[in-house]
């Protein structure tokens, strides 16, 4: 009864496995000081590669024999006596330079599906973040269009890591950065402009300037300017009507991405403005806190590789010291004109997450970034005392093709493809998934066509097809035995009666809080996209007549119950990780 109690609360299996062995650990005097240090933290239980070799292994004898200046072999045979003790774990085995392989009850299997069964909700989550604040900054396009298609993995993988830390008991804030300071947004207000005379009858069969926004999308801005202001802007001077059509078309802009995002499943906690951080003088605030920690100095940076003599113009500019913290080169702040950069105000950005109690933070930036990484960083470390810790998730771009050919570009965008196009094609859950279902950091090709296949060979429609083939068996079970439905999830699991391939499967259902975690840890949810792929395949494996499994048998109650117990857990896990992904859960597909 203990161990289906702790069962509940943790419903962890490997954490179980591990605390179990470090409570009998702790009663050997020379591993005491050990057991109760951060060094235990090294200690890994997890999965054989092959799992015949036992449900899970330890390198607990290899880590210790370093500490005890022995062979990793003669501890393994230390141990072995505690570890047989555990009255959870029925079989121990060493294996290769020291793993412990390790079997356990059936009991513990059983008192897992009870804890699924339980808590469907919860299962998977754990107190790895401690309810400690992390600030997620993802997709922060500037402020100039719709969200395009070359925004989405990016959205999504950000959207996906904040639902991760969470769910690994992170206190989440997603956050977009709105770039709406400098030259692209004052490219904006010209373009918006000339769309506002050309609603006057000016511009007659004239092409937009070279280097403006196309698009059909800001003729609405220019509309609705013209609506409340009628001609007011035609003779107003540019210094007049660049400020307030920055305002109008940048908040548009937003109005029509958030709009997009939504139709996606993302929503942000907090949007911040570069240019209120630099009208507000945050800015300047933090330039002059650098200048009195000697963080910045008036210098000259060498010539530029590349850069012919002739070409080349030393100016003096006001320097970030970045090589003393890191960086390849020391970073222009200032210009000589007193202009600040776009690094000044990205450094004041992440000083004011940090001043906003945010000593965690994660940026996800497109993979052409990466060499933008370093330079942040130091910064950041500077003007912190090198308290923040920043993690940046770099995304690859993403080829979208239909029928094997590229995807073509939008009217209504001018010269990208809107997301709203996608959705045309496919739904927002297939998007989602399709767009995390690799590491981020590989390029990937996306065709639409082979979306919508529902095939094996669509991973998306296969995740997802589980939980709804779940969802019908269950349906029918409950349509063959009026009732019975309802009292299953009081009933206890006979994993010592399931054939083996229902074994793996709730074995498999058992990984899904380490590779929670794991995702969550290393920010890379394809290692959740690729499990749930793993558990789909075993189910629809036992659904299939050469497993030898009949899940439905009307003349065995007891048999039925069983396996719809098992069916029950699996559906719990699949829907758990696809709302983890975001995704809506489908009954019937």
């Amino acid at each position: 009864m203990h161990f289906v109690q702790k069962m509940g609360q943790e419903m962890n299996i490997y954490k179980l496995i591990s605390g179990k062995i470090r409570e009998k650990l702790q009663s050997i005097p020379e591993l005491h000081d050990f057991v109760n240090s951060e060094k235990w933290n090294n200690i890994v239980v997890e999965v054989p590669k092959n799992r015949d070799f036992g449900d899970f292994s330890t390198n607990v004898a290899m880590v210790l024999s370093r500490e005890l200046r022995k062979n990793p072999r003669e501890v393994a045979d230390l141990l072995l006596p505690y570890i047989k003790d555990i009255p959870e774990i029925t079989e121990v085995s060493v294996a290769g330079p020291g793993f412990i392989n390790m079997n356990v009850s059936d009991a513990m299997w059983q008192s897992l599906v009870e804890s699924i069964l339980s808590n469907p909700s919860e299962y998977g989550n754990s107190d790895l973040g401690h309810g400690e604040k992390i600030n997620v900054e993802f997709l922060s396009a500037n402020p100039t269009g719709p969200v395009h298609i070359g925004h989405a993995r990016g959205a999504i993988l950000g959207d996906v890591l904040a639902r991760l830390l969470k769910k690994n008991g992170f206190d989440v804030t997603k956050e977009y950065y709105i770039n709406d300071y400098g030259h692209q947004v004052d490219v904006l207000a010209h373009s918006v402009f000339w769309r506002y005379q050309e609603l006057f009858g000016m511009h007659d069969g004239e092409s937009l300037p070279e280097g403006a926004y196309p698009g059909d999308y800001l003729i609405p801005v220019a509309q609705k300017i013209k609506d409340e202001d009628g001609d007011k802007w035609l003779s107003a001077p540019e210094s007049e009507y660049v400020p307030y059509f920055k305002k109008v078309a940048s908040a548009a802009m937003m109005d029509l991405i958030r709009a997009s995002l939504r139709k996606i499943g993302i929503e942000f906690d907090v949007f911040t403005s570069e240019r209120e951080l630099v009208e507000s003088g945050q800015v300047a605030k933090t330039l002059e806190f650098m200048e009195s920690k000697g963080l910045l100095y008036k210098g000259t940076l060498p010539k530029p590789l590349g850069e012919s003599d002739e070409d080349w113009v030393p100016t003096e500019q006001l320097l970030f010291k970045a090589t003393q913290f890191g960086d390849d080169s020391d970073r222009v702040i200032a210009r000589s004109n007193g202009e600040t950069t776009y690094f000044a105000s990205d450094i004041a950005y992440h000083l004011n997450k940090f001043n906003r109690g945010f000593v965690k933070q994660v940026n996800v930036w497109g993979a052409d970034h990466g060499g933008y990484v370093k330079r942040i960083k130091s910064a950041l470390g500077a003007v912190t005392n090198n308290k923040a810790d920043l993690d940046v998730v770099l995304c690859q771009i993403v080829n979208l093709e239909k029928d094997g050919k590229p995807f073509k570009m939008s009217k209504r965008a001018g010269n990208f493809v809107m997301i709203e196009d996608v959705l045309d094609e496919i739904d927002a859950d297939v998007l989602r998934l399709f767009m995390i279902i690799k590491s981020a950091d590989t390029q990937m090709t996306f065709d639409l066509q082979k979306a919508k296949e529902q095939s094996k060979d669509n991973p998306v429609y296969y995740m997802q097809y589980a939980y709804a083939r779940a969802c019908s068996v269950l349906k029918k079970y409950d349509s063959l035995f009026p009732g019975s439905l309802e009292k299953l999830a009081t009933q206890r699991y006979d994993f010592a009666s399931a054939s083996d391939v229902e074994r793996n499967l709730i074995k498999l259902l058992g990984d899904y809080p380490s590779v929670v975690e794991s995702a969550g840890k290393n920010k890379a949810p394809n290692l959740l996209t690729k499990y749930m792929e793993e558990v789909a395949a075993t189910f629809h494996s036992l659904w299939s007549s050469h497993s030898g499994v009949k899940l439905i048998n009307e003349n065995d109650k007891a048999t039925t119950d069983n396996h719809m117990l098992m069916v029950m857990a699996l559906r719990n896990v699949i829907g758990n990780g696809l709302e983890t992904l975001g995704c809506t859960l489908k009954e019937s597909m």
